[in-house]
């Protein structure tokens, strides 16, 4: 099995952001969408992307947002991937990819019952389509029996997906074993009283990798 990519997502103070320096994970994730507990100060995003780890992706994740909004975050710091967490259009995805040259990820809800037609819509648009619930970060899970057929739908368009939604150290190891994801998004999970836990951090990322060892 191709080893799973590990995001971690909702930084918004540089001395969490530093509990992940060292540890092996593919992406970090900032949340750009206003009102959110967890949206960084446009005045602090610049010092958070400074203190990311080099070899992981940066993420911007956005709500609905303008093409005017994405290049306003964008003049502010740079990022390798903008995740699109709301109702966007395929087209929009399009001009977010040849405008900013950047990977699109794009997020589905497992409630969706037309997931193939709108895998099939935004094919070549996306880089990763991301299954979750329609207001991220939650901390709730949802049936795992329903990731398969958005993974058949996927497969078969070559595109990556990730999967996000109530992922804890706890659950992580049984999430891998049962649908082997490309991808896991992971916010709250990785949280005691609001803030980055670098024990959650450091058993998640472990009990992924221990998986893997034994299985590849």
């Amino acid at each position: 099995m191709r080893p799973t990519q590990i995001k971690l997502c909702g930084f918004r103070k540089a001395e969490d952001i530093r509990k992940i320096q060292g540890i092996p994970v593919d992406a970090v994730g900032f949340i750009l969408v206003p009102g959110r507990k967890r949206t960084v100060d446009e005045r602090e995003l610049p010092r958070l992307l400074a203190e990311a780890p080099k070899e992981a992706k940066t993420v911007g994740v956005f709500l609905n947002p303008t093409l005017h909004e994405v290049a306003k975050w964008l003049q502010i710091a740079s990022f390798d991937a903008i995740q699109l967490h709301g109702t966007e259009s395929p087209l929009f995805c399009h001009w977010i990819k040849k405008r900013f040259s950047v990977q699109v990820i794009k997020t589905f809800h497992p409630t969706e019952e037309n997931f193939q037609e709108q895998i099939e819509a935004y094919q070549s648009v996306i880089d990763i389509a991301l299954l979750d619930h329609a207001r991220g970060g939650t901390g709730t899970t949802y049936d795992w029996n329903l990731i398969p057929a958005f993974q058949e739908a996927c497969q078969k368009r070559n595109i990556p997906l990730w999967v996000a939604g109530g992922i804890t150290p706890e659950n992580v190891r049984d999430l891998v074993e049962q649908v082997q994801p490309d991808g896991i998004d992971v916010s709250s999970g990785i949280e005691t009283n609001g803030y980055k836990d670098e024990a959650k951090i450091r058993t998640l990322v472990e009990r992924v990798r221990q998986y893997e060892s034994i299985h590849t």
